[in-house]
């Protein structure tokens, strides 16, 4: 069981630093505290401590902040598109070892994915980017009713609602 100290809390904060824990897709419970030798309830009992719980949740928001980061560069590399190199190779046995036989590298361009570059661009810059149509309209709106009325108390209450 690991002891409360210091060395502990920091070693805690970049566990969850690096691999979150419960929010924002991280590391479960469990793991966190299988990797830190404690129970579930010590972990409760932890963070009510000022500090270790203050630092959980600054390790946590510090991981959610990382993931931004990572998701907003992924979602511009996709809608600007990239190349990578693709390698392919094949083995033999000689003996009991693996002798490498060829080996084939080629430039591969990933196209820009449209759906991704309108994703950013309208919430990065949703002044200048918005995805909708907006349709106006001037002049009178016809509708085409008419309305007959077969005596003349309706007629007057009819007059009445169109000079209000």
């Amino acid at each position: 069981m690991a002891k409360f100290n210091e060395e502990t809390i920091q070693k805690c904060v970049d566990w969850v630093c690096e691999n979150g824990l419960i929010d924002y897709g991280g590391a479960k419970l469990i793991d966190f505290c299988n990797v830190m030798g404690i129970g579930k309830s010590t972990y409760y009992r932890w963070m009510e401590n000022e500090t270790f719980g203050t630092a959980i949740k600054k390790a946590k928001e510090d991981f959610k902040n990382g993931l931004e980061r990572n998701v907003v560069s992924s979602l511009a590399r996709s809608a600007i598109g990239y190349e990578y190199e693709q390698v392919s190779s094949e083995y033999y046995m000689e003996g009991k070892k693996k002798k490498l036989k060829k080996e084939v590298r080629k430039n591969v361009r990933v196209e820009p994915n449209v759906g991704a570059g309108i994703f950013l661009l309208t919430n990065l810059a949703p002044d200048r980017w918005k995805n909708k149509q907006n349709t106006e309209h001037s002049g009178e709106v016809s509708t085409g009713l008419t309305v007959v009325v077969k005596n003349q108390e309706e007629a007057d209450l009819i007059k009445q609602l169109k000079e209000h």
